[in-house]
């Protein structure tokens, strides 16, 4: 086996031939160079000479990336931070405190207008050769940097002195070495990361970290634990956060379309009910046209048949009339033919003396007889009178006369009573009408709030929905302030004085750009009849200016809520901040000290001075409130007021109907009792006894004369049986008359029917009304008569009437229920805003006009039998692609880098194999042991994993089984995994496994000893087992062979005062170690350490420190500075 310590540089793999640099630390305008040709070589000095400086410009071209390189590794790790970039291109050598000064200033050698290049060549055996180089200059303020690779040998006095900062330094490279070559002889790179990438891939390395390896090697120091080294620096890294986000990408995409669906589902929910309310708003408008068609048809129809059934009466009346006037005239002759008789027999009586004396005592007697009937009369009528009156009946003399003086004083008593009785009747009758107004406003109150919906009634109300209406606009767009602020359920005990404070606020309207010319319009050419204030809110309006004070509870601000689903609740809340944010406080002294406040009681302090306190019975009114966007309670006390308003409208109608009643009373009494004393003065009027008594007496007279002549007798019997007929002929001829007249005014009546409906019809005669069937249609109408022709037609128009009054009522409820629901579809509650983001603007364009809600149904009908298929169809496409491709996706990187895992350390352990660890007595070897760990997170992250590979013949067993497999399984892990801390815990699979180390007899490969950590090994032991797992390190990354020649291979390292505090055992360890591996090594030790590498050698590089400033660099052979070692010891002395 070749030695990589011997003193030639043909050896396999890349292998460090110079290295230049200029403006570097405290190396400083000179370029400065070593040339070890590939060999081993030491870098030596005193201690401050700049050893550690040259070593940190070799890490920064090898280890580009600032976070994986550390310099000053050997002054500890307290130090690195002292050294960078910056200060080495600046040239720092030392901290000055000047005098009169408190504070340090750093030294430096150069200025910004410097520039520093490192620049360091490796070539192999096969000749190729690469060059690195980093150039840094100052732009301004700022240090750039540029880094490059060439693929041949350059050097600093050669190829950089053209250097200008502005890049015609990297044209001129770029011309001198690309122009006439087809492959590109020099690189550039802008960032550390490419050239990074590129230098791993030239050099060979399995990766960055191998970079990051020889960074550790260059302050190599013993493991402190083996199981996180192995872990970290020997096993590869891989980004499973890339694996996550595109897992979580897919599910994304499939949440997406998962919430495509919900919407849709939600959307549907939202919109089948309008679906239904707007068919059965059509169907009952197609009732309603029926209805008014009826109405219509039934005019002309009524009018025809009102027509017929006059014209059908009027013939039956009048050829009744002609019958009865037939009647009268044969009634007429026969009543002239007995009068003829009468008389006839009436002269033969009065030609006889005893007859002609009978005939005057019957005349004599008839007016007897009708003055008896007359008192008879007077008395019933004076008993009626004087029962209603509470005086006796049928009095005698005397207590006639005493009546007759009582009624007098009662009357008198009355006429003290009545003017106070009246005063109390029409007192209470303004206050009923007062009432009954009062209960009308409640009850226009209250349906002006469930209508309006919230707590602002009356006028301003009414112009606001005359004006919207006017416009096209909606509630929503032209809200009032007070619509827009609620207060806090707890703060009740404020309401009053927030009331107060914000009630003019309340009322004012608020209008976009949109409509503020419309309404400017509108209001100004209007009569409003009434007061209205409006704000315009400007598009561009901004709460740039909105206060960010917190303001604890006792300000009015925190005793209000906003409506956040409004456009223009951040302008309320601004303006109520900044305009009326009083200190709300009972506490008098907190009042007097504070610009604004208000009390439970009322008193306001406004700005400036002025308070203000209002009392007045209206202003307390808690119906006047304006303020909220739900008015239930206000509905629930308006509707209390009203039902107390009845409840004392009624009591005030008990009293007036009592008052009245004694009021009738007693003008009852009074009238009564005058017309006792009016109507009966005296008592003779009422006295019918003495002539009845007369009567009787004139009666036995008549009948003692006619008992005294037998033909007077016979005469008068005779007269008597005419008497009679004549009578019976004169009643039948007046009831005929009398019926005849009725059935005139009948046919007057009739007549008027017909000449109103001939009227009416020929108003309409041109409408061509088909009414043939509607008669038929109408069974109620089948029994039409004329004699309930009116009840019938009353009735019909009546019953149409009131169906069209439900129908039209009906359609109002149907509508506002409809408008709701509308409303609450597009625009959502802040719920469904979060849950679907979408929702608002996707629904945009549908209007809230009523009279438009078909395009709901649209809507309904689209995402029915489109959009939700549709998504569905996408969402089970998705879900196939993440079941199959997307979850075994990540398992697989998972399941491959954990292979990978056993893989490498199965490659470590075949270096490993080759390393002796111990000698004597026996050789033995180190062997890496990966151990899956128990934990419970790590066995939780699998057995997720493990739920959510699809098993697909389970899936496909049900209609549903991708879609449950999803939701019990892949979106558990993926919401799981959603928590960072979590998932950072458990998706390194390096972390999977715990690492120890065991050592084996290479004689029968039987174990010795188990290493599972530094703890319990000696100081030598640990920097033992240390070099030999990073010698295995070493072959993984760098890519070393078994036998050590791949040319491509890189084949060099540092290290910084290695030796320094190791005994010579150790030291010989590591250097042996190296030798296994063939690696090229540059030793970095104070010259009092030298013994121990000065066999393995091949050149030396010497720095020493001149003027305390600068640091200088000798390059020689060993074998040089063995001759002229005095001297260099003696200068560094």
């Amino acid at each position: 086996m070749s030695s990589l310590f011997s003193t030639v540089s043909g050896e396999a793999g890349f292998r460090l031939q110079y290295m230049e640099v200029l403006n570097w630390g405290t190396f400083d305008e000179n370029v400065f160079r070593i040339d070890p040709k590939g060999n081993n070589s030491l870098l030596t000095g005193a201690n401050g000479s700049g050893k550690t400086t040259f070593i940190d410009a070799l890490l920064t071209l090898i280890v580009p990336l600032k976070n994986s390189r550390f310099y000053n590794q050997s002054s500890g790790v307290e130090k690195k931070g002292d050294r960078t970039e910056l200060s080495y291109v600046l040239g720092h050598y030392g901290d000055i405190q000047k005098d009169g000064e408190l504070s340090t200033t750093t030294q430096s050698l150069r200025d910004k207008s410097c520039y520093s290049i490192l620049l360091a060549n490796f070539e192999n055996t096969d000749g190729k050769s690469i060059t690195l180089f980093q150039v840094r200059w100052f732009s301004g303020n700022e240090m750039k940097r540029t880094f490059g690779l060439a693929y041949q040998p350059l050097d600093i006095e050669k190829d950089f002195t053209l250097f200008d900062g502005s890049g015609v330094w990297k044209k001129l490279l770029e011309t001198k070495y690309n122009q006439n070559s087809t492959r590109r002889k020099i690189e550039f790179f802008e960032g550390p990361t490419k050239y990074a990438e590129r230098i791993t891939k030239l050099f060979g390395m399995r990766s960055v970290k191998a970079l990051n390896l020889f960074n550790q090697l260059v302050g190599i120091k013993v493991l402190g634990d083996l199981d996180a080294f192995i872990r970290n620096e020997m096993l590869e890294f891989k980004d499973a956060e890339d694996e996550y986000k595109a897992l979580e990408e897919s599910f994304v995409t499939l949440m997406d379309a998962k919430n495509n669906i919900e919407k849709a589902k939600e959307q549907i929910e939202q919109l089948e009910p309008i679906n239904k309310l707007v068919d059965q708003l059509d169907a009952e408008k197609e009732n309603l046209k029926k209805l008014e068609f009826n109405r219509d048809t039934a005019l002309y129809w009524f009018a025809e048949k009102g027509k017929e059934l006059s014209g059908l009466e009027k013939n039956r009346l009048n050829d009744l009339i002609e019958s009865n006037n037939a009647r009268v005239k044969i009634l007429k002759i026969d009543e002239d033919d007995l009068r003829d008789k009468i008389s006839t027999v009436k002269t033969q009586i009065e030609n006889d003396e005893v007859g002609k004396q009978i005939e005057d005592l019957k005349s004599e007697r008839a007016q007897v007889d009708a003055d008896t009937t007359n008192r008879k009369t007077r008395l019933e009528t004076y008993n009626v009178t004087a029962s209603s009156t509470g005086l006796a009946k049928d009095p005698s003399k005397k207590i006639f006369q005493e009546s007759f003086e009582k009624a007098g004083k009662e009357i008198n008593s009355i006429d003290l009573k009545l003017p106070s009785e009246r005063q109390k009747f029409y007192s209470i009758e303004a206050e009923i009408t007062v009432k009954g107004k009062q209960i009308i406003e409640g009850v226009e109150t209250v349906k002006s709030l469930i209508n309006n919906g919230n707590n602002i009634t009356g006028r301003v109300s009414e112009i606001r929905d005359e004006l919207i209406k006017a416009i096209g606009a909606t509630k929503e767009d032209i809200p009032f302030v007070g619509e827009l602020i609620a207060i806090k359920e707890t703060e009740t005990a404020w309401e009053l004085a927030i009331e107060k404070a914000l009630h003019s606020f309340g009322l004012k309207l608020l209008v976009p750009d949109e409509y503020y010319d419309a309404v400017n319009e509108y209001v100004n050419k209007t009569r409003l009849n009434g007061k209205i204030s409006y704000e315009r809110i400007r598009s561009s309006f901004s709460i740039k200016a909105l206060s960010q004070q917190n303001f604890d509870d006792n300000y009015l601000v925190s005793k209000l809520d906003f409506k956040t689903t409004s456009q223009y609740q951040e302008w309320v809340e601004q303006n109520v901040t900044s305009r009326f944010n009083f200190l709300c406080t009972d506490d008098m002294s907190a009042f007097a000290k504070a610009e604004k406040a208000i009390t439970t009681k009322g008193l306001t302090k406004f700005g400036k001075g002025r308070h203000e306190k209002d009392d007045r019975k209206f202003s307390l009114s808690k119906e006047r409130y304006v303020l909220g966007w739900d008015n239930s309670s206000k509905i629930s006390y308006w509707k209390n007021q009203v039902q107390e308003l009845r409840k004392d409208k009624e009591s005030l109608e008990t009293q007036y109907n009592e008052i009245e009643i004694n009021i009738q009373k007693l003008d009852t009494q009074k009238d009564n009792l005058n017309d006792l004393i009016k109507l009966f003065p005296s008592f003779d009027l009422i006295d019918w006894s003495t002539s009845a008594k007369k009567s009787e007496a004139l009666k036995k007279r008549i009948e003692n004369l006619k008992d005294s002549n037998d033909k007077i007798k016979a005469l008068e019997e005779e007269k008597d049986i005419l008497d009679g007929k004549l009578n019976s002929n004169t009643e039948e001829r007046d009831k005929i008359l009398i019926q005849i007249g009725k059935i005139e005014a009948n046919v007057d009546e009739a007549n008027k029917i017909y000449n109103e409906n001939s009227t009416l019809l020929e108003s309409i005669h041109n409408h061509q009304i088909d009414i043939s069937s509607f008669g038929i249609t109408n069974s109620t109408l089948e029994n039409i008569s004329y004699s309930n022709f009116a009840l019938n037609k009353e009735s019909f128009q009546k019953e149409n009437n009131l169906e069209i009054s439900k129908l039209a009522e009906s359609l109002n409820r149907l509508k506002k229920s409809l408008g709701d629901k509308m409303r609450a579809f597009k625009i959502p509650s802040e719920k469904i805003r979060e849950r679907f983001p979408s929702w608002e603007s996707e629904v945009s364009n549908l209007s809230l006009n009523v009279d438009l809600a078909s395009a709901f149904q649209e809507k309904y009908i689209s995402l029915t039998k489109d959009d939700l298929p549709k998504y569905k169809k996408r969402f089970d496409n998705y879900l196939e692609e993440t079941l199959t491709n997307k979850v075994g996706e990540f398992n697989e990187f998972f399941d491959s880098w954990s292979e990978e895992i056993k893989e490498n350390v199965s490659a470590l352990n075949e270096s490993l194999k080759k390393i002796d660890f111990e000698t004597v007595p026996q050789t033995t070897y180190i062997q890496l042991i990966a151990k899956s760990k128990k934990n419970e997170l790590i066995n939780e992250f699998k057995e997720y994993l493990l739920q959510a590979i699809p098993n697909f013949k389970e899936m496909h067993s049900t209609v549903d089984g991708k879609r449950v497999h999803f939701e019990n399984a892949i979106e558990p892990f993926i919401k799981k995994l959603r928590d960072f801390e979590w998932r950072s815990k458990v998706m390194d699979v390096r972390t999977w496994y715990e690492y120890k180390a065991e050592e084996f007899y290479k004689e029968d490969d039987s174990k010795k000893k188990t290493y599972e950590g530094m703890g319990q090994l000696s100081g030598g032991e640990k920097a033992q087992l240390t070099y030999t797992v990073l010698g295995s390190a070493i072959a993984y990354q760098f890519g070393l062979t078994k036998t050590g020649t791949e040319s491509d291979s890189f084949r060099f390292i540092a290290i910084d005062e290695a030796f320094k505090a190791q005994d010579s055992k150790k030291a010989n360890y590591l250097i042996n170690l190296c030798k296994q591996l063939h690696l090229q090594l540059l030793v970095v030790t104070p010259s009092d350490n030298i013994d121990i590498v000065e066999d393995h050698i091949s050149f030396v590089h010497f720095a020493s420190r001149k003027n305390e400033r600068n640091s200088w660099l000798y390059d020689m052979t060993i074998e040089q500075f063995q001759q002229e070692r005095e001297k260099y010891v003696t200068e560094e002395v």
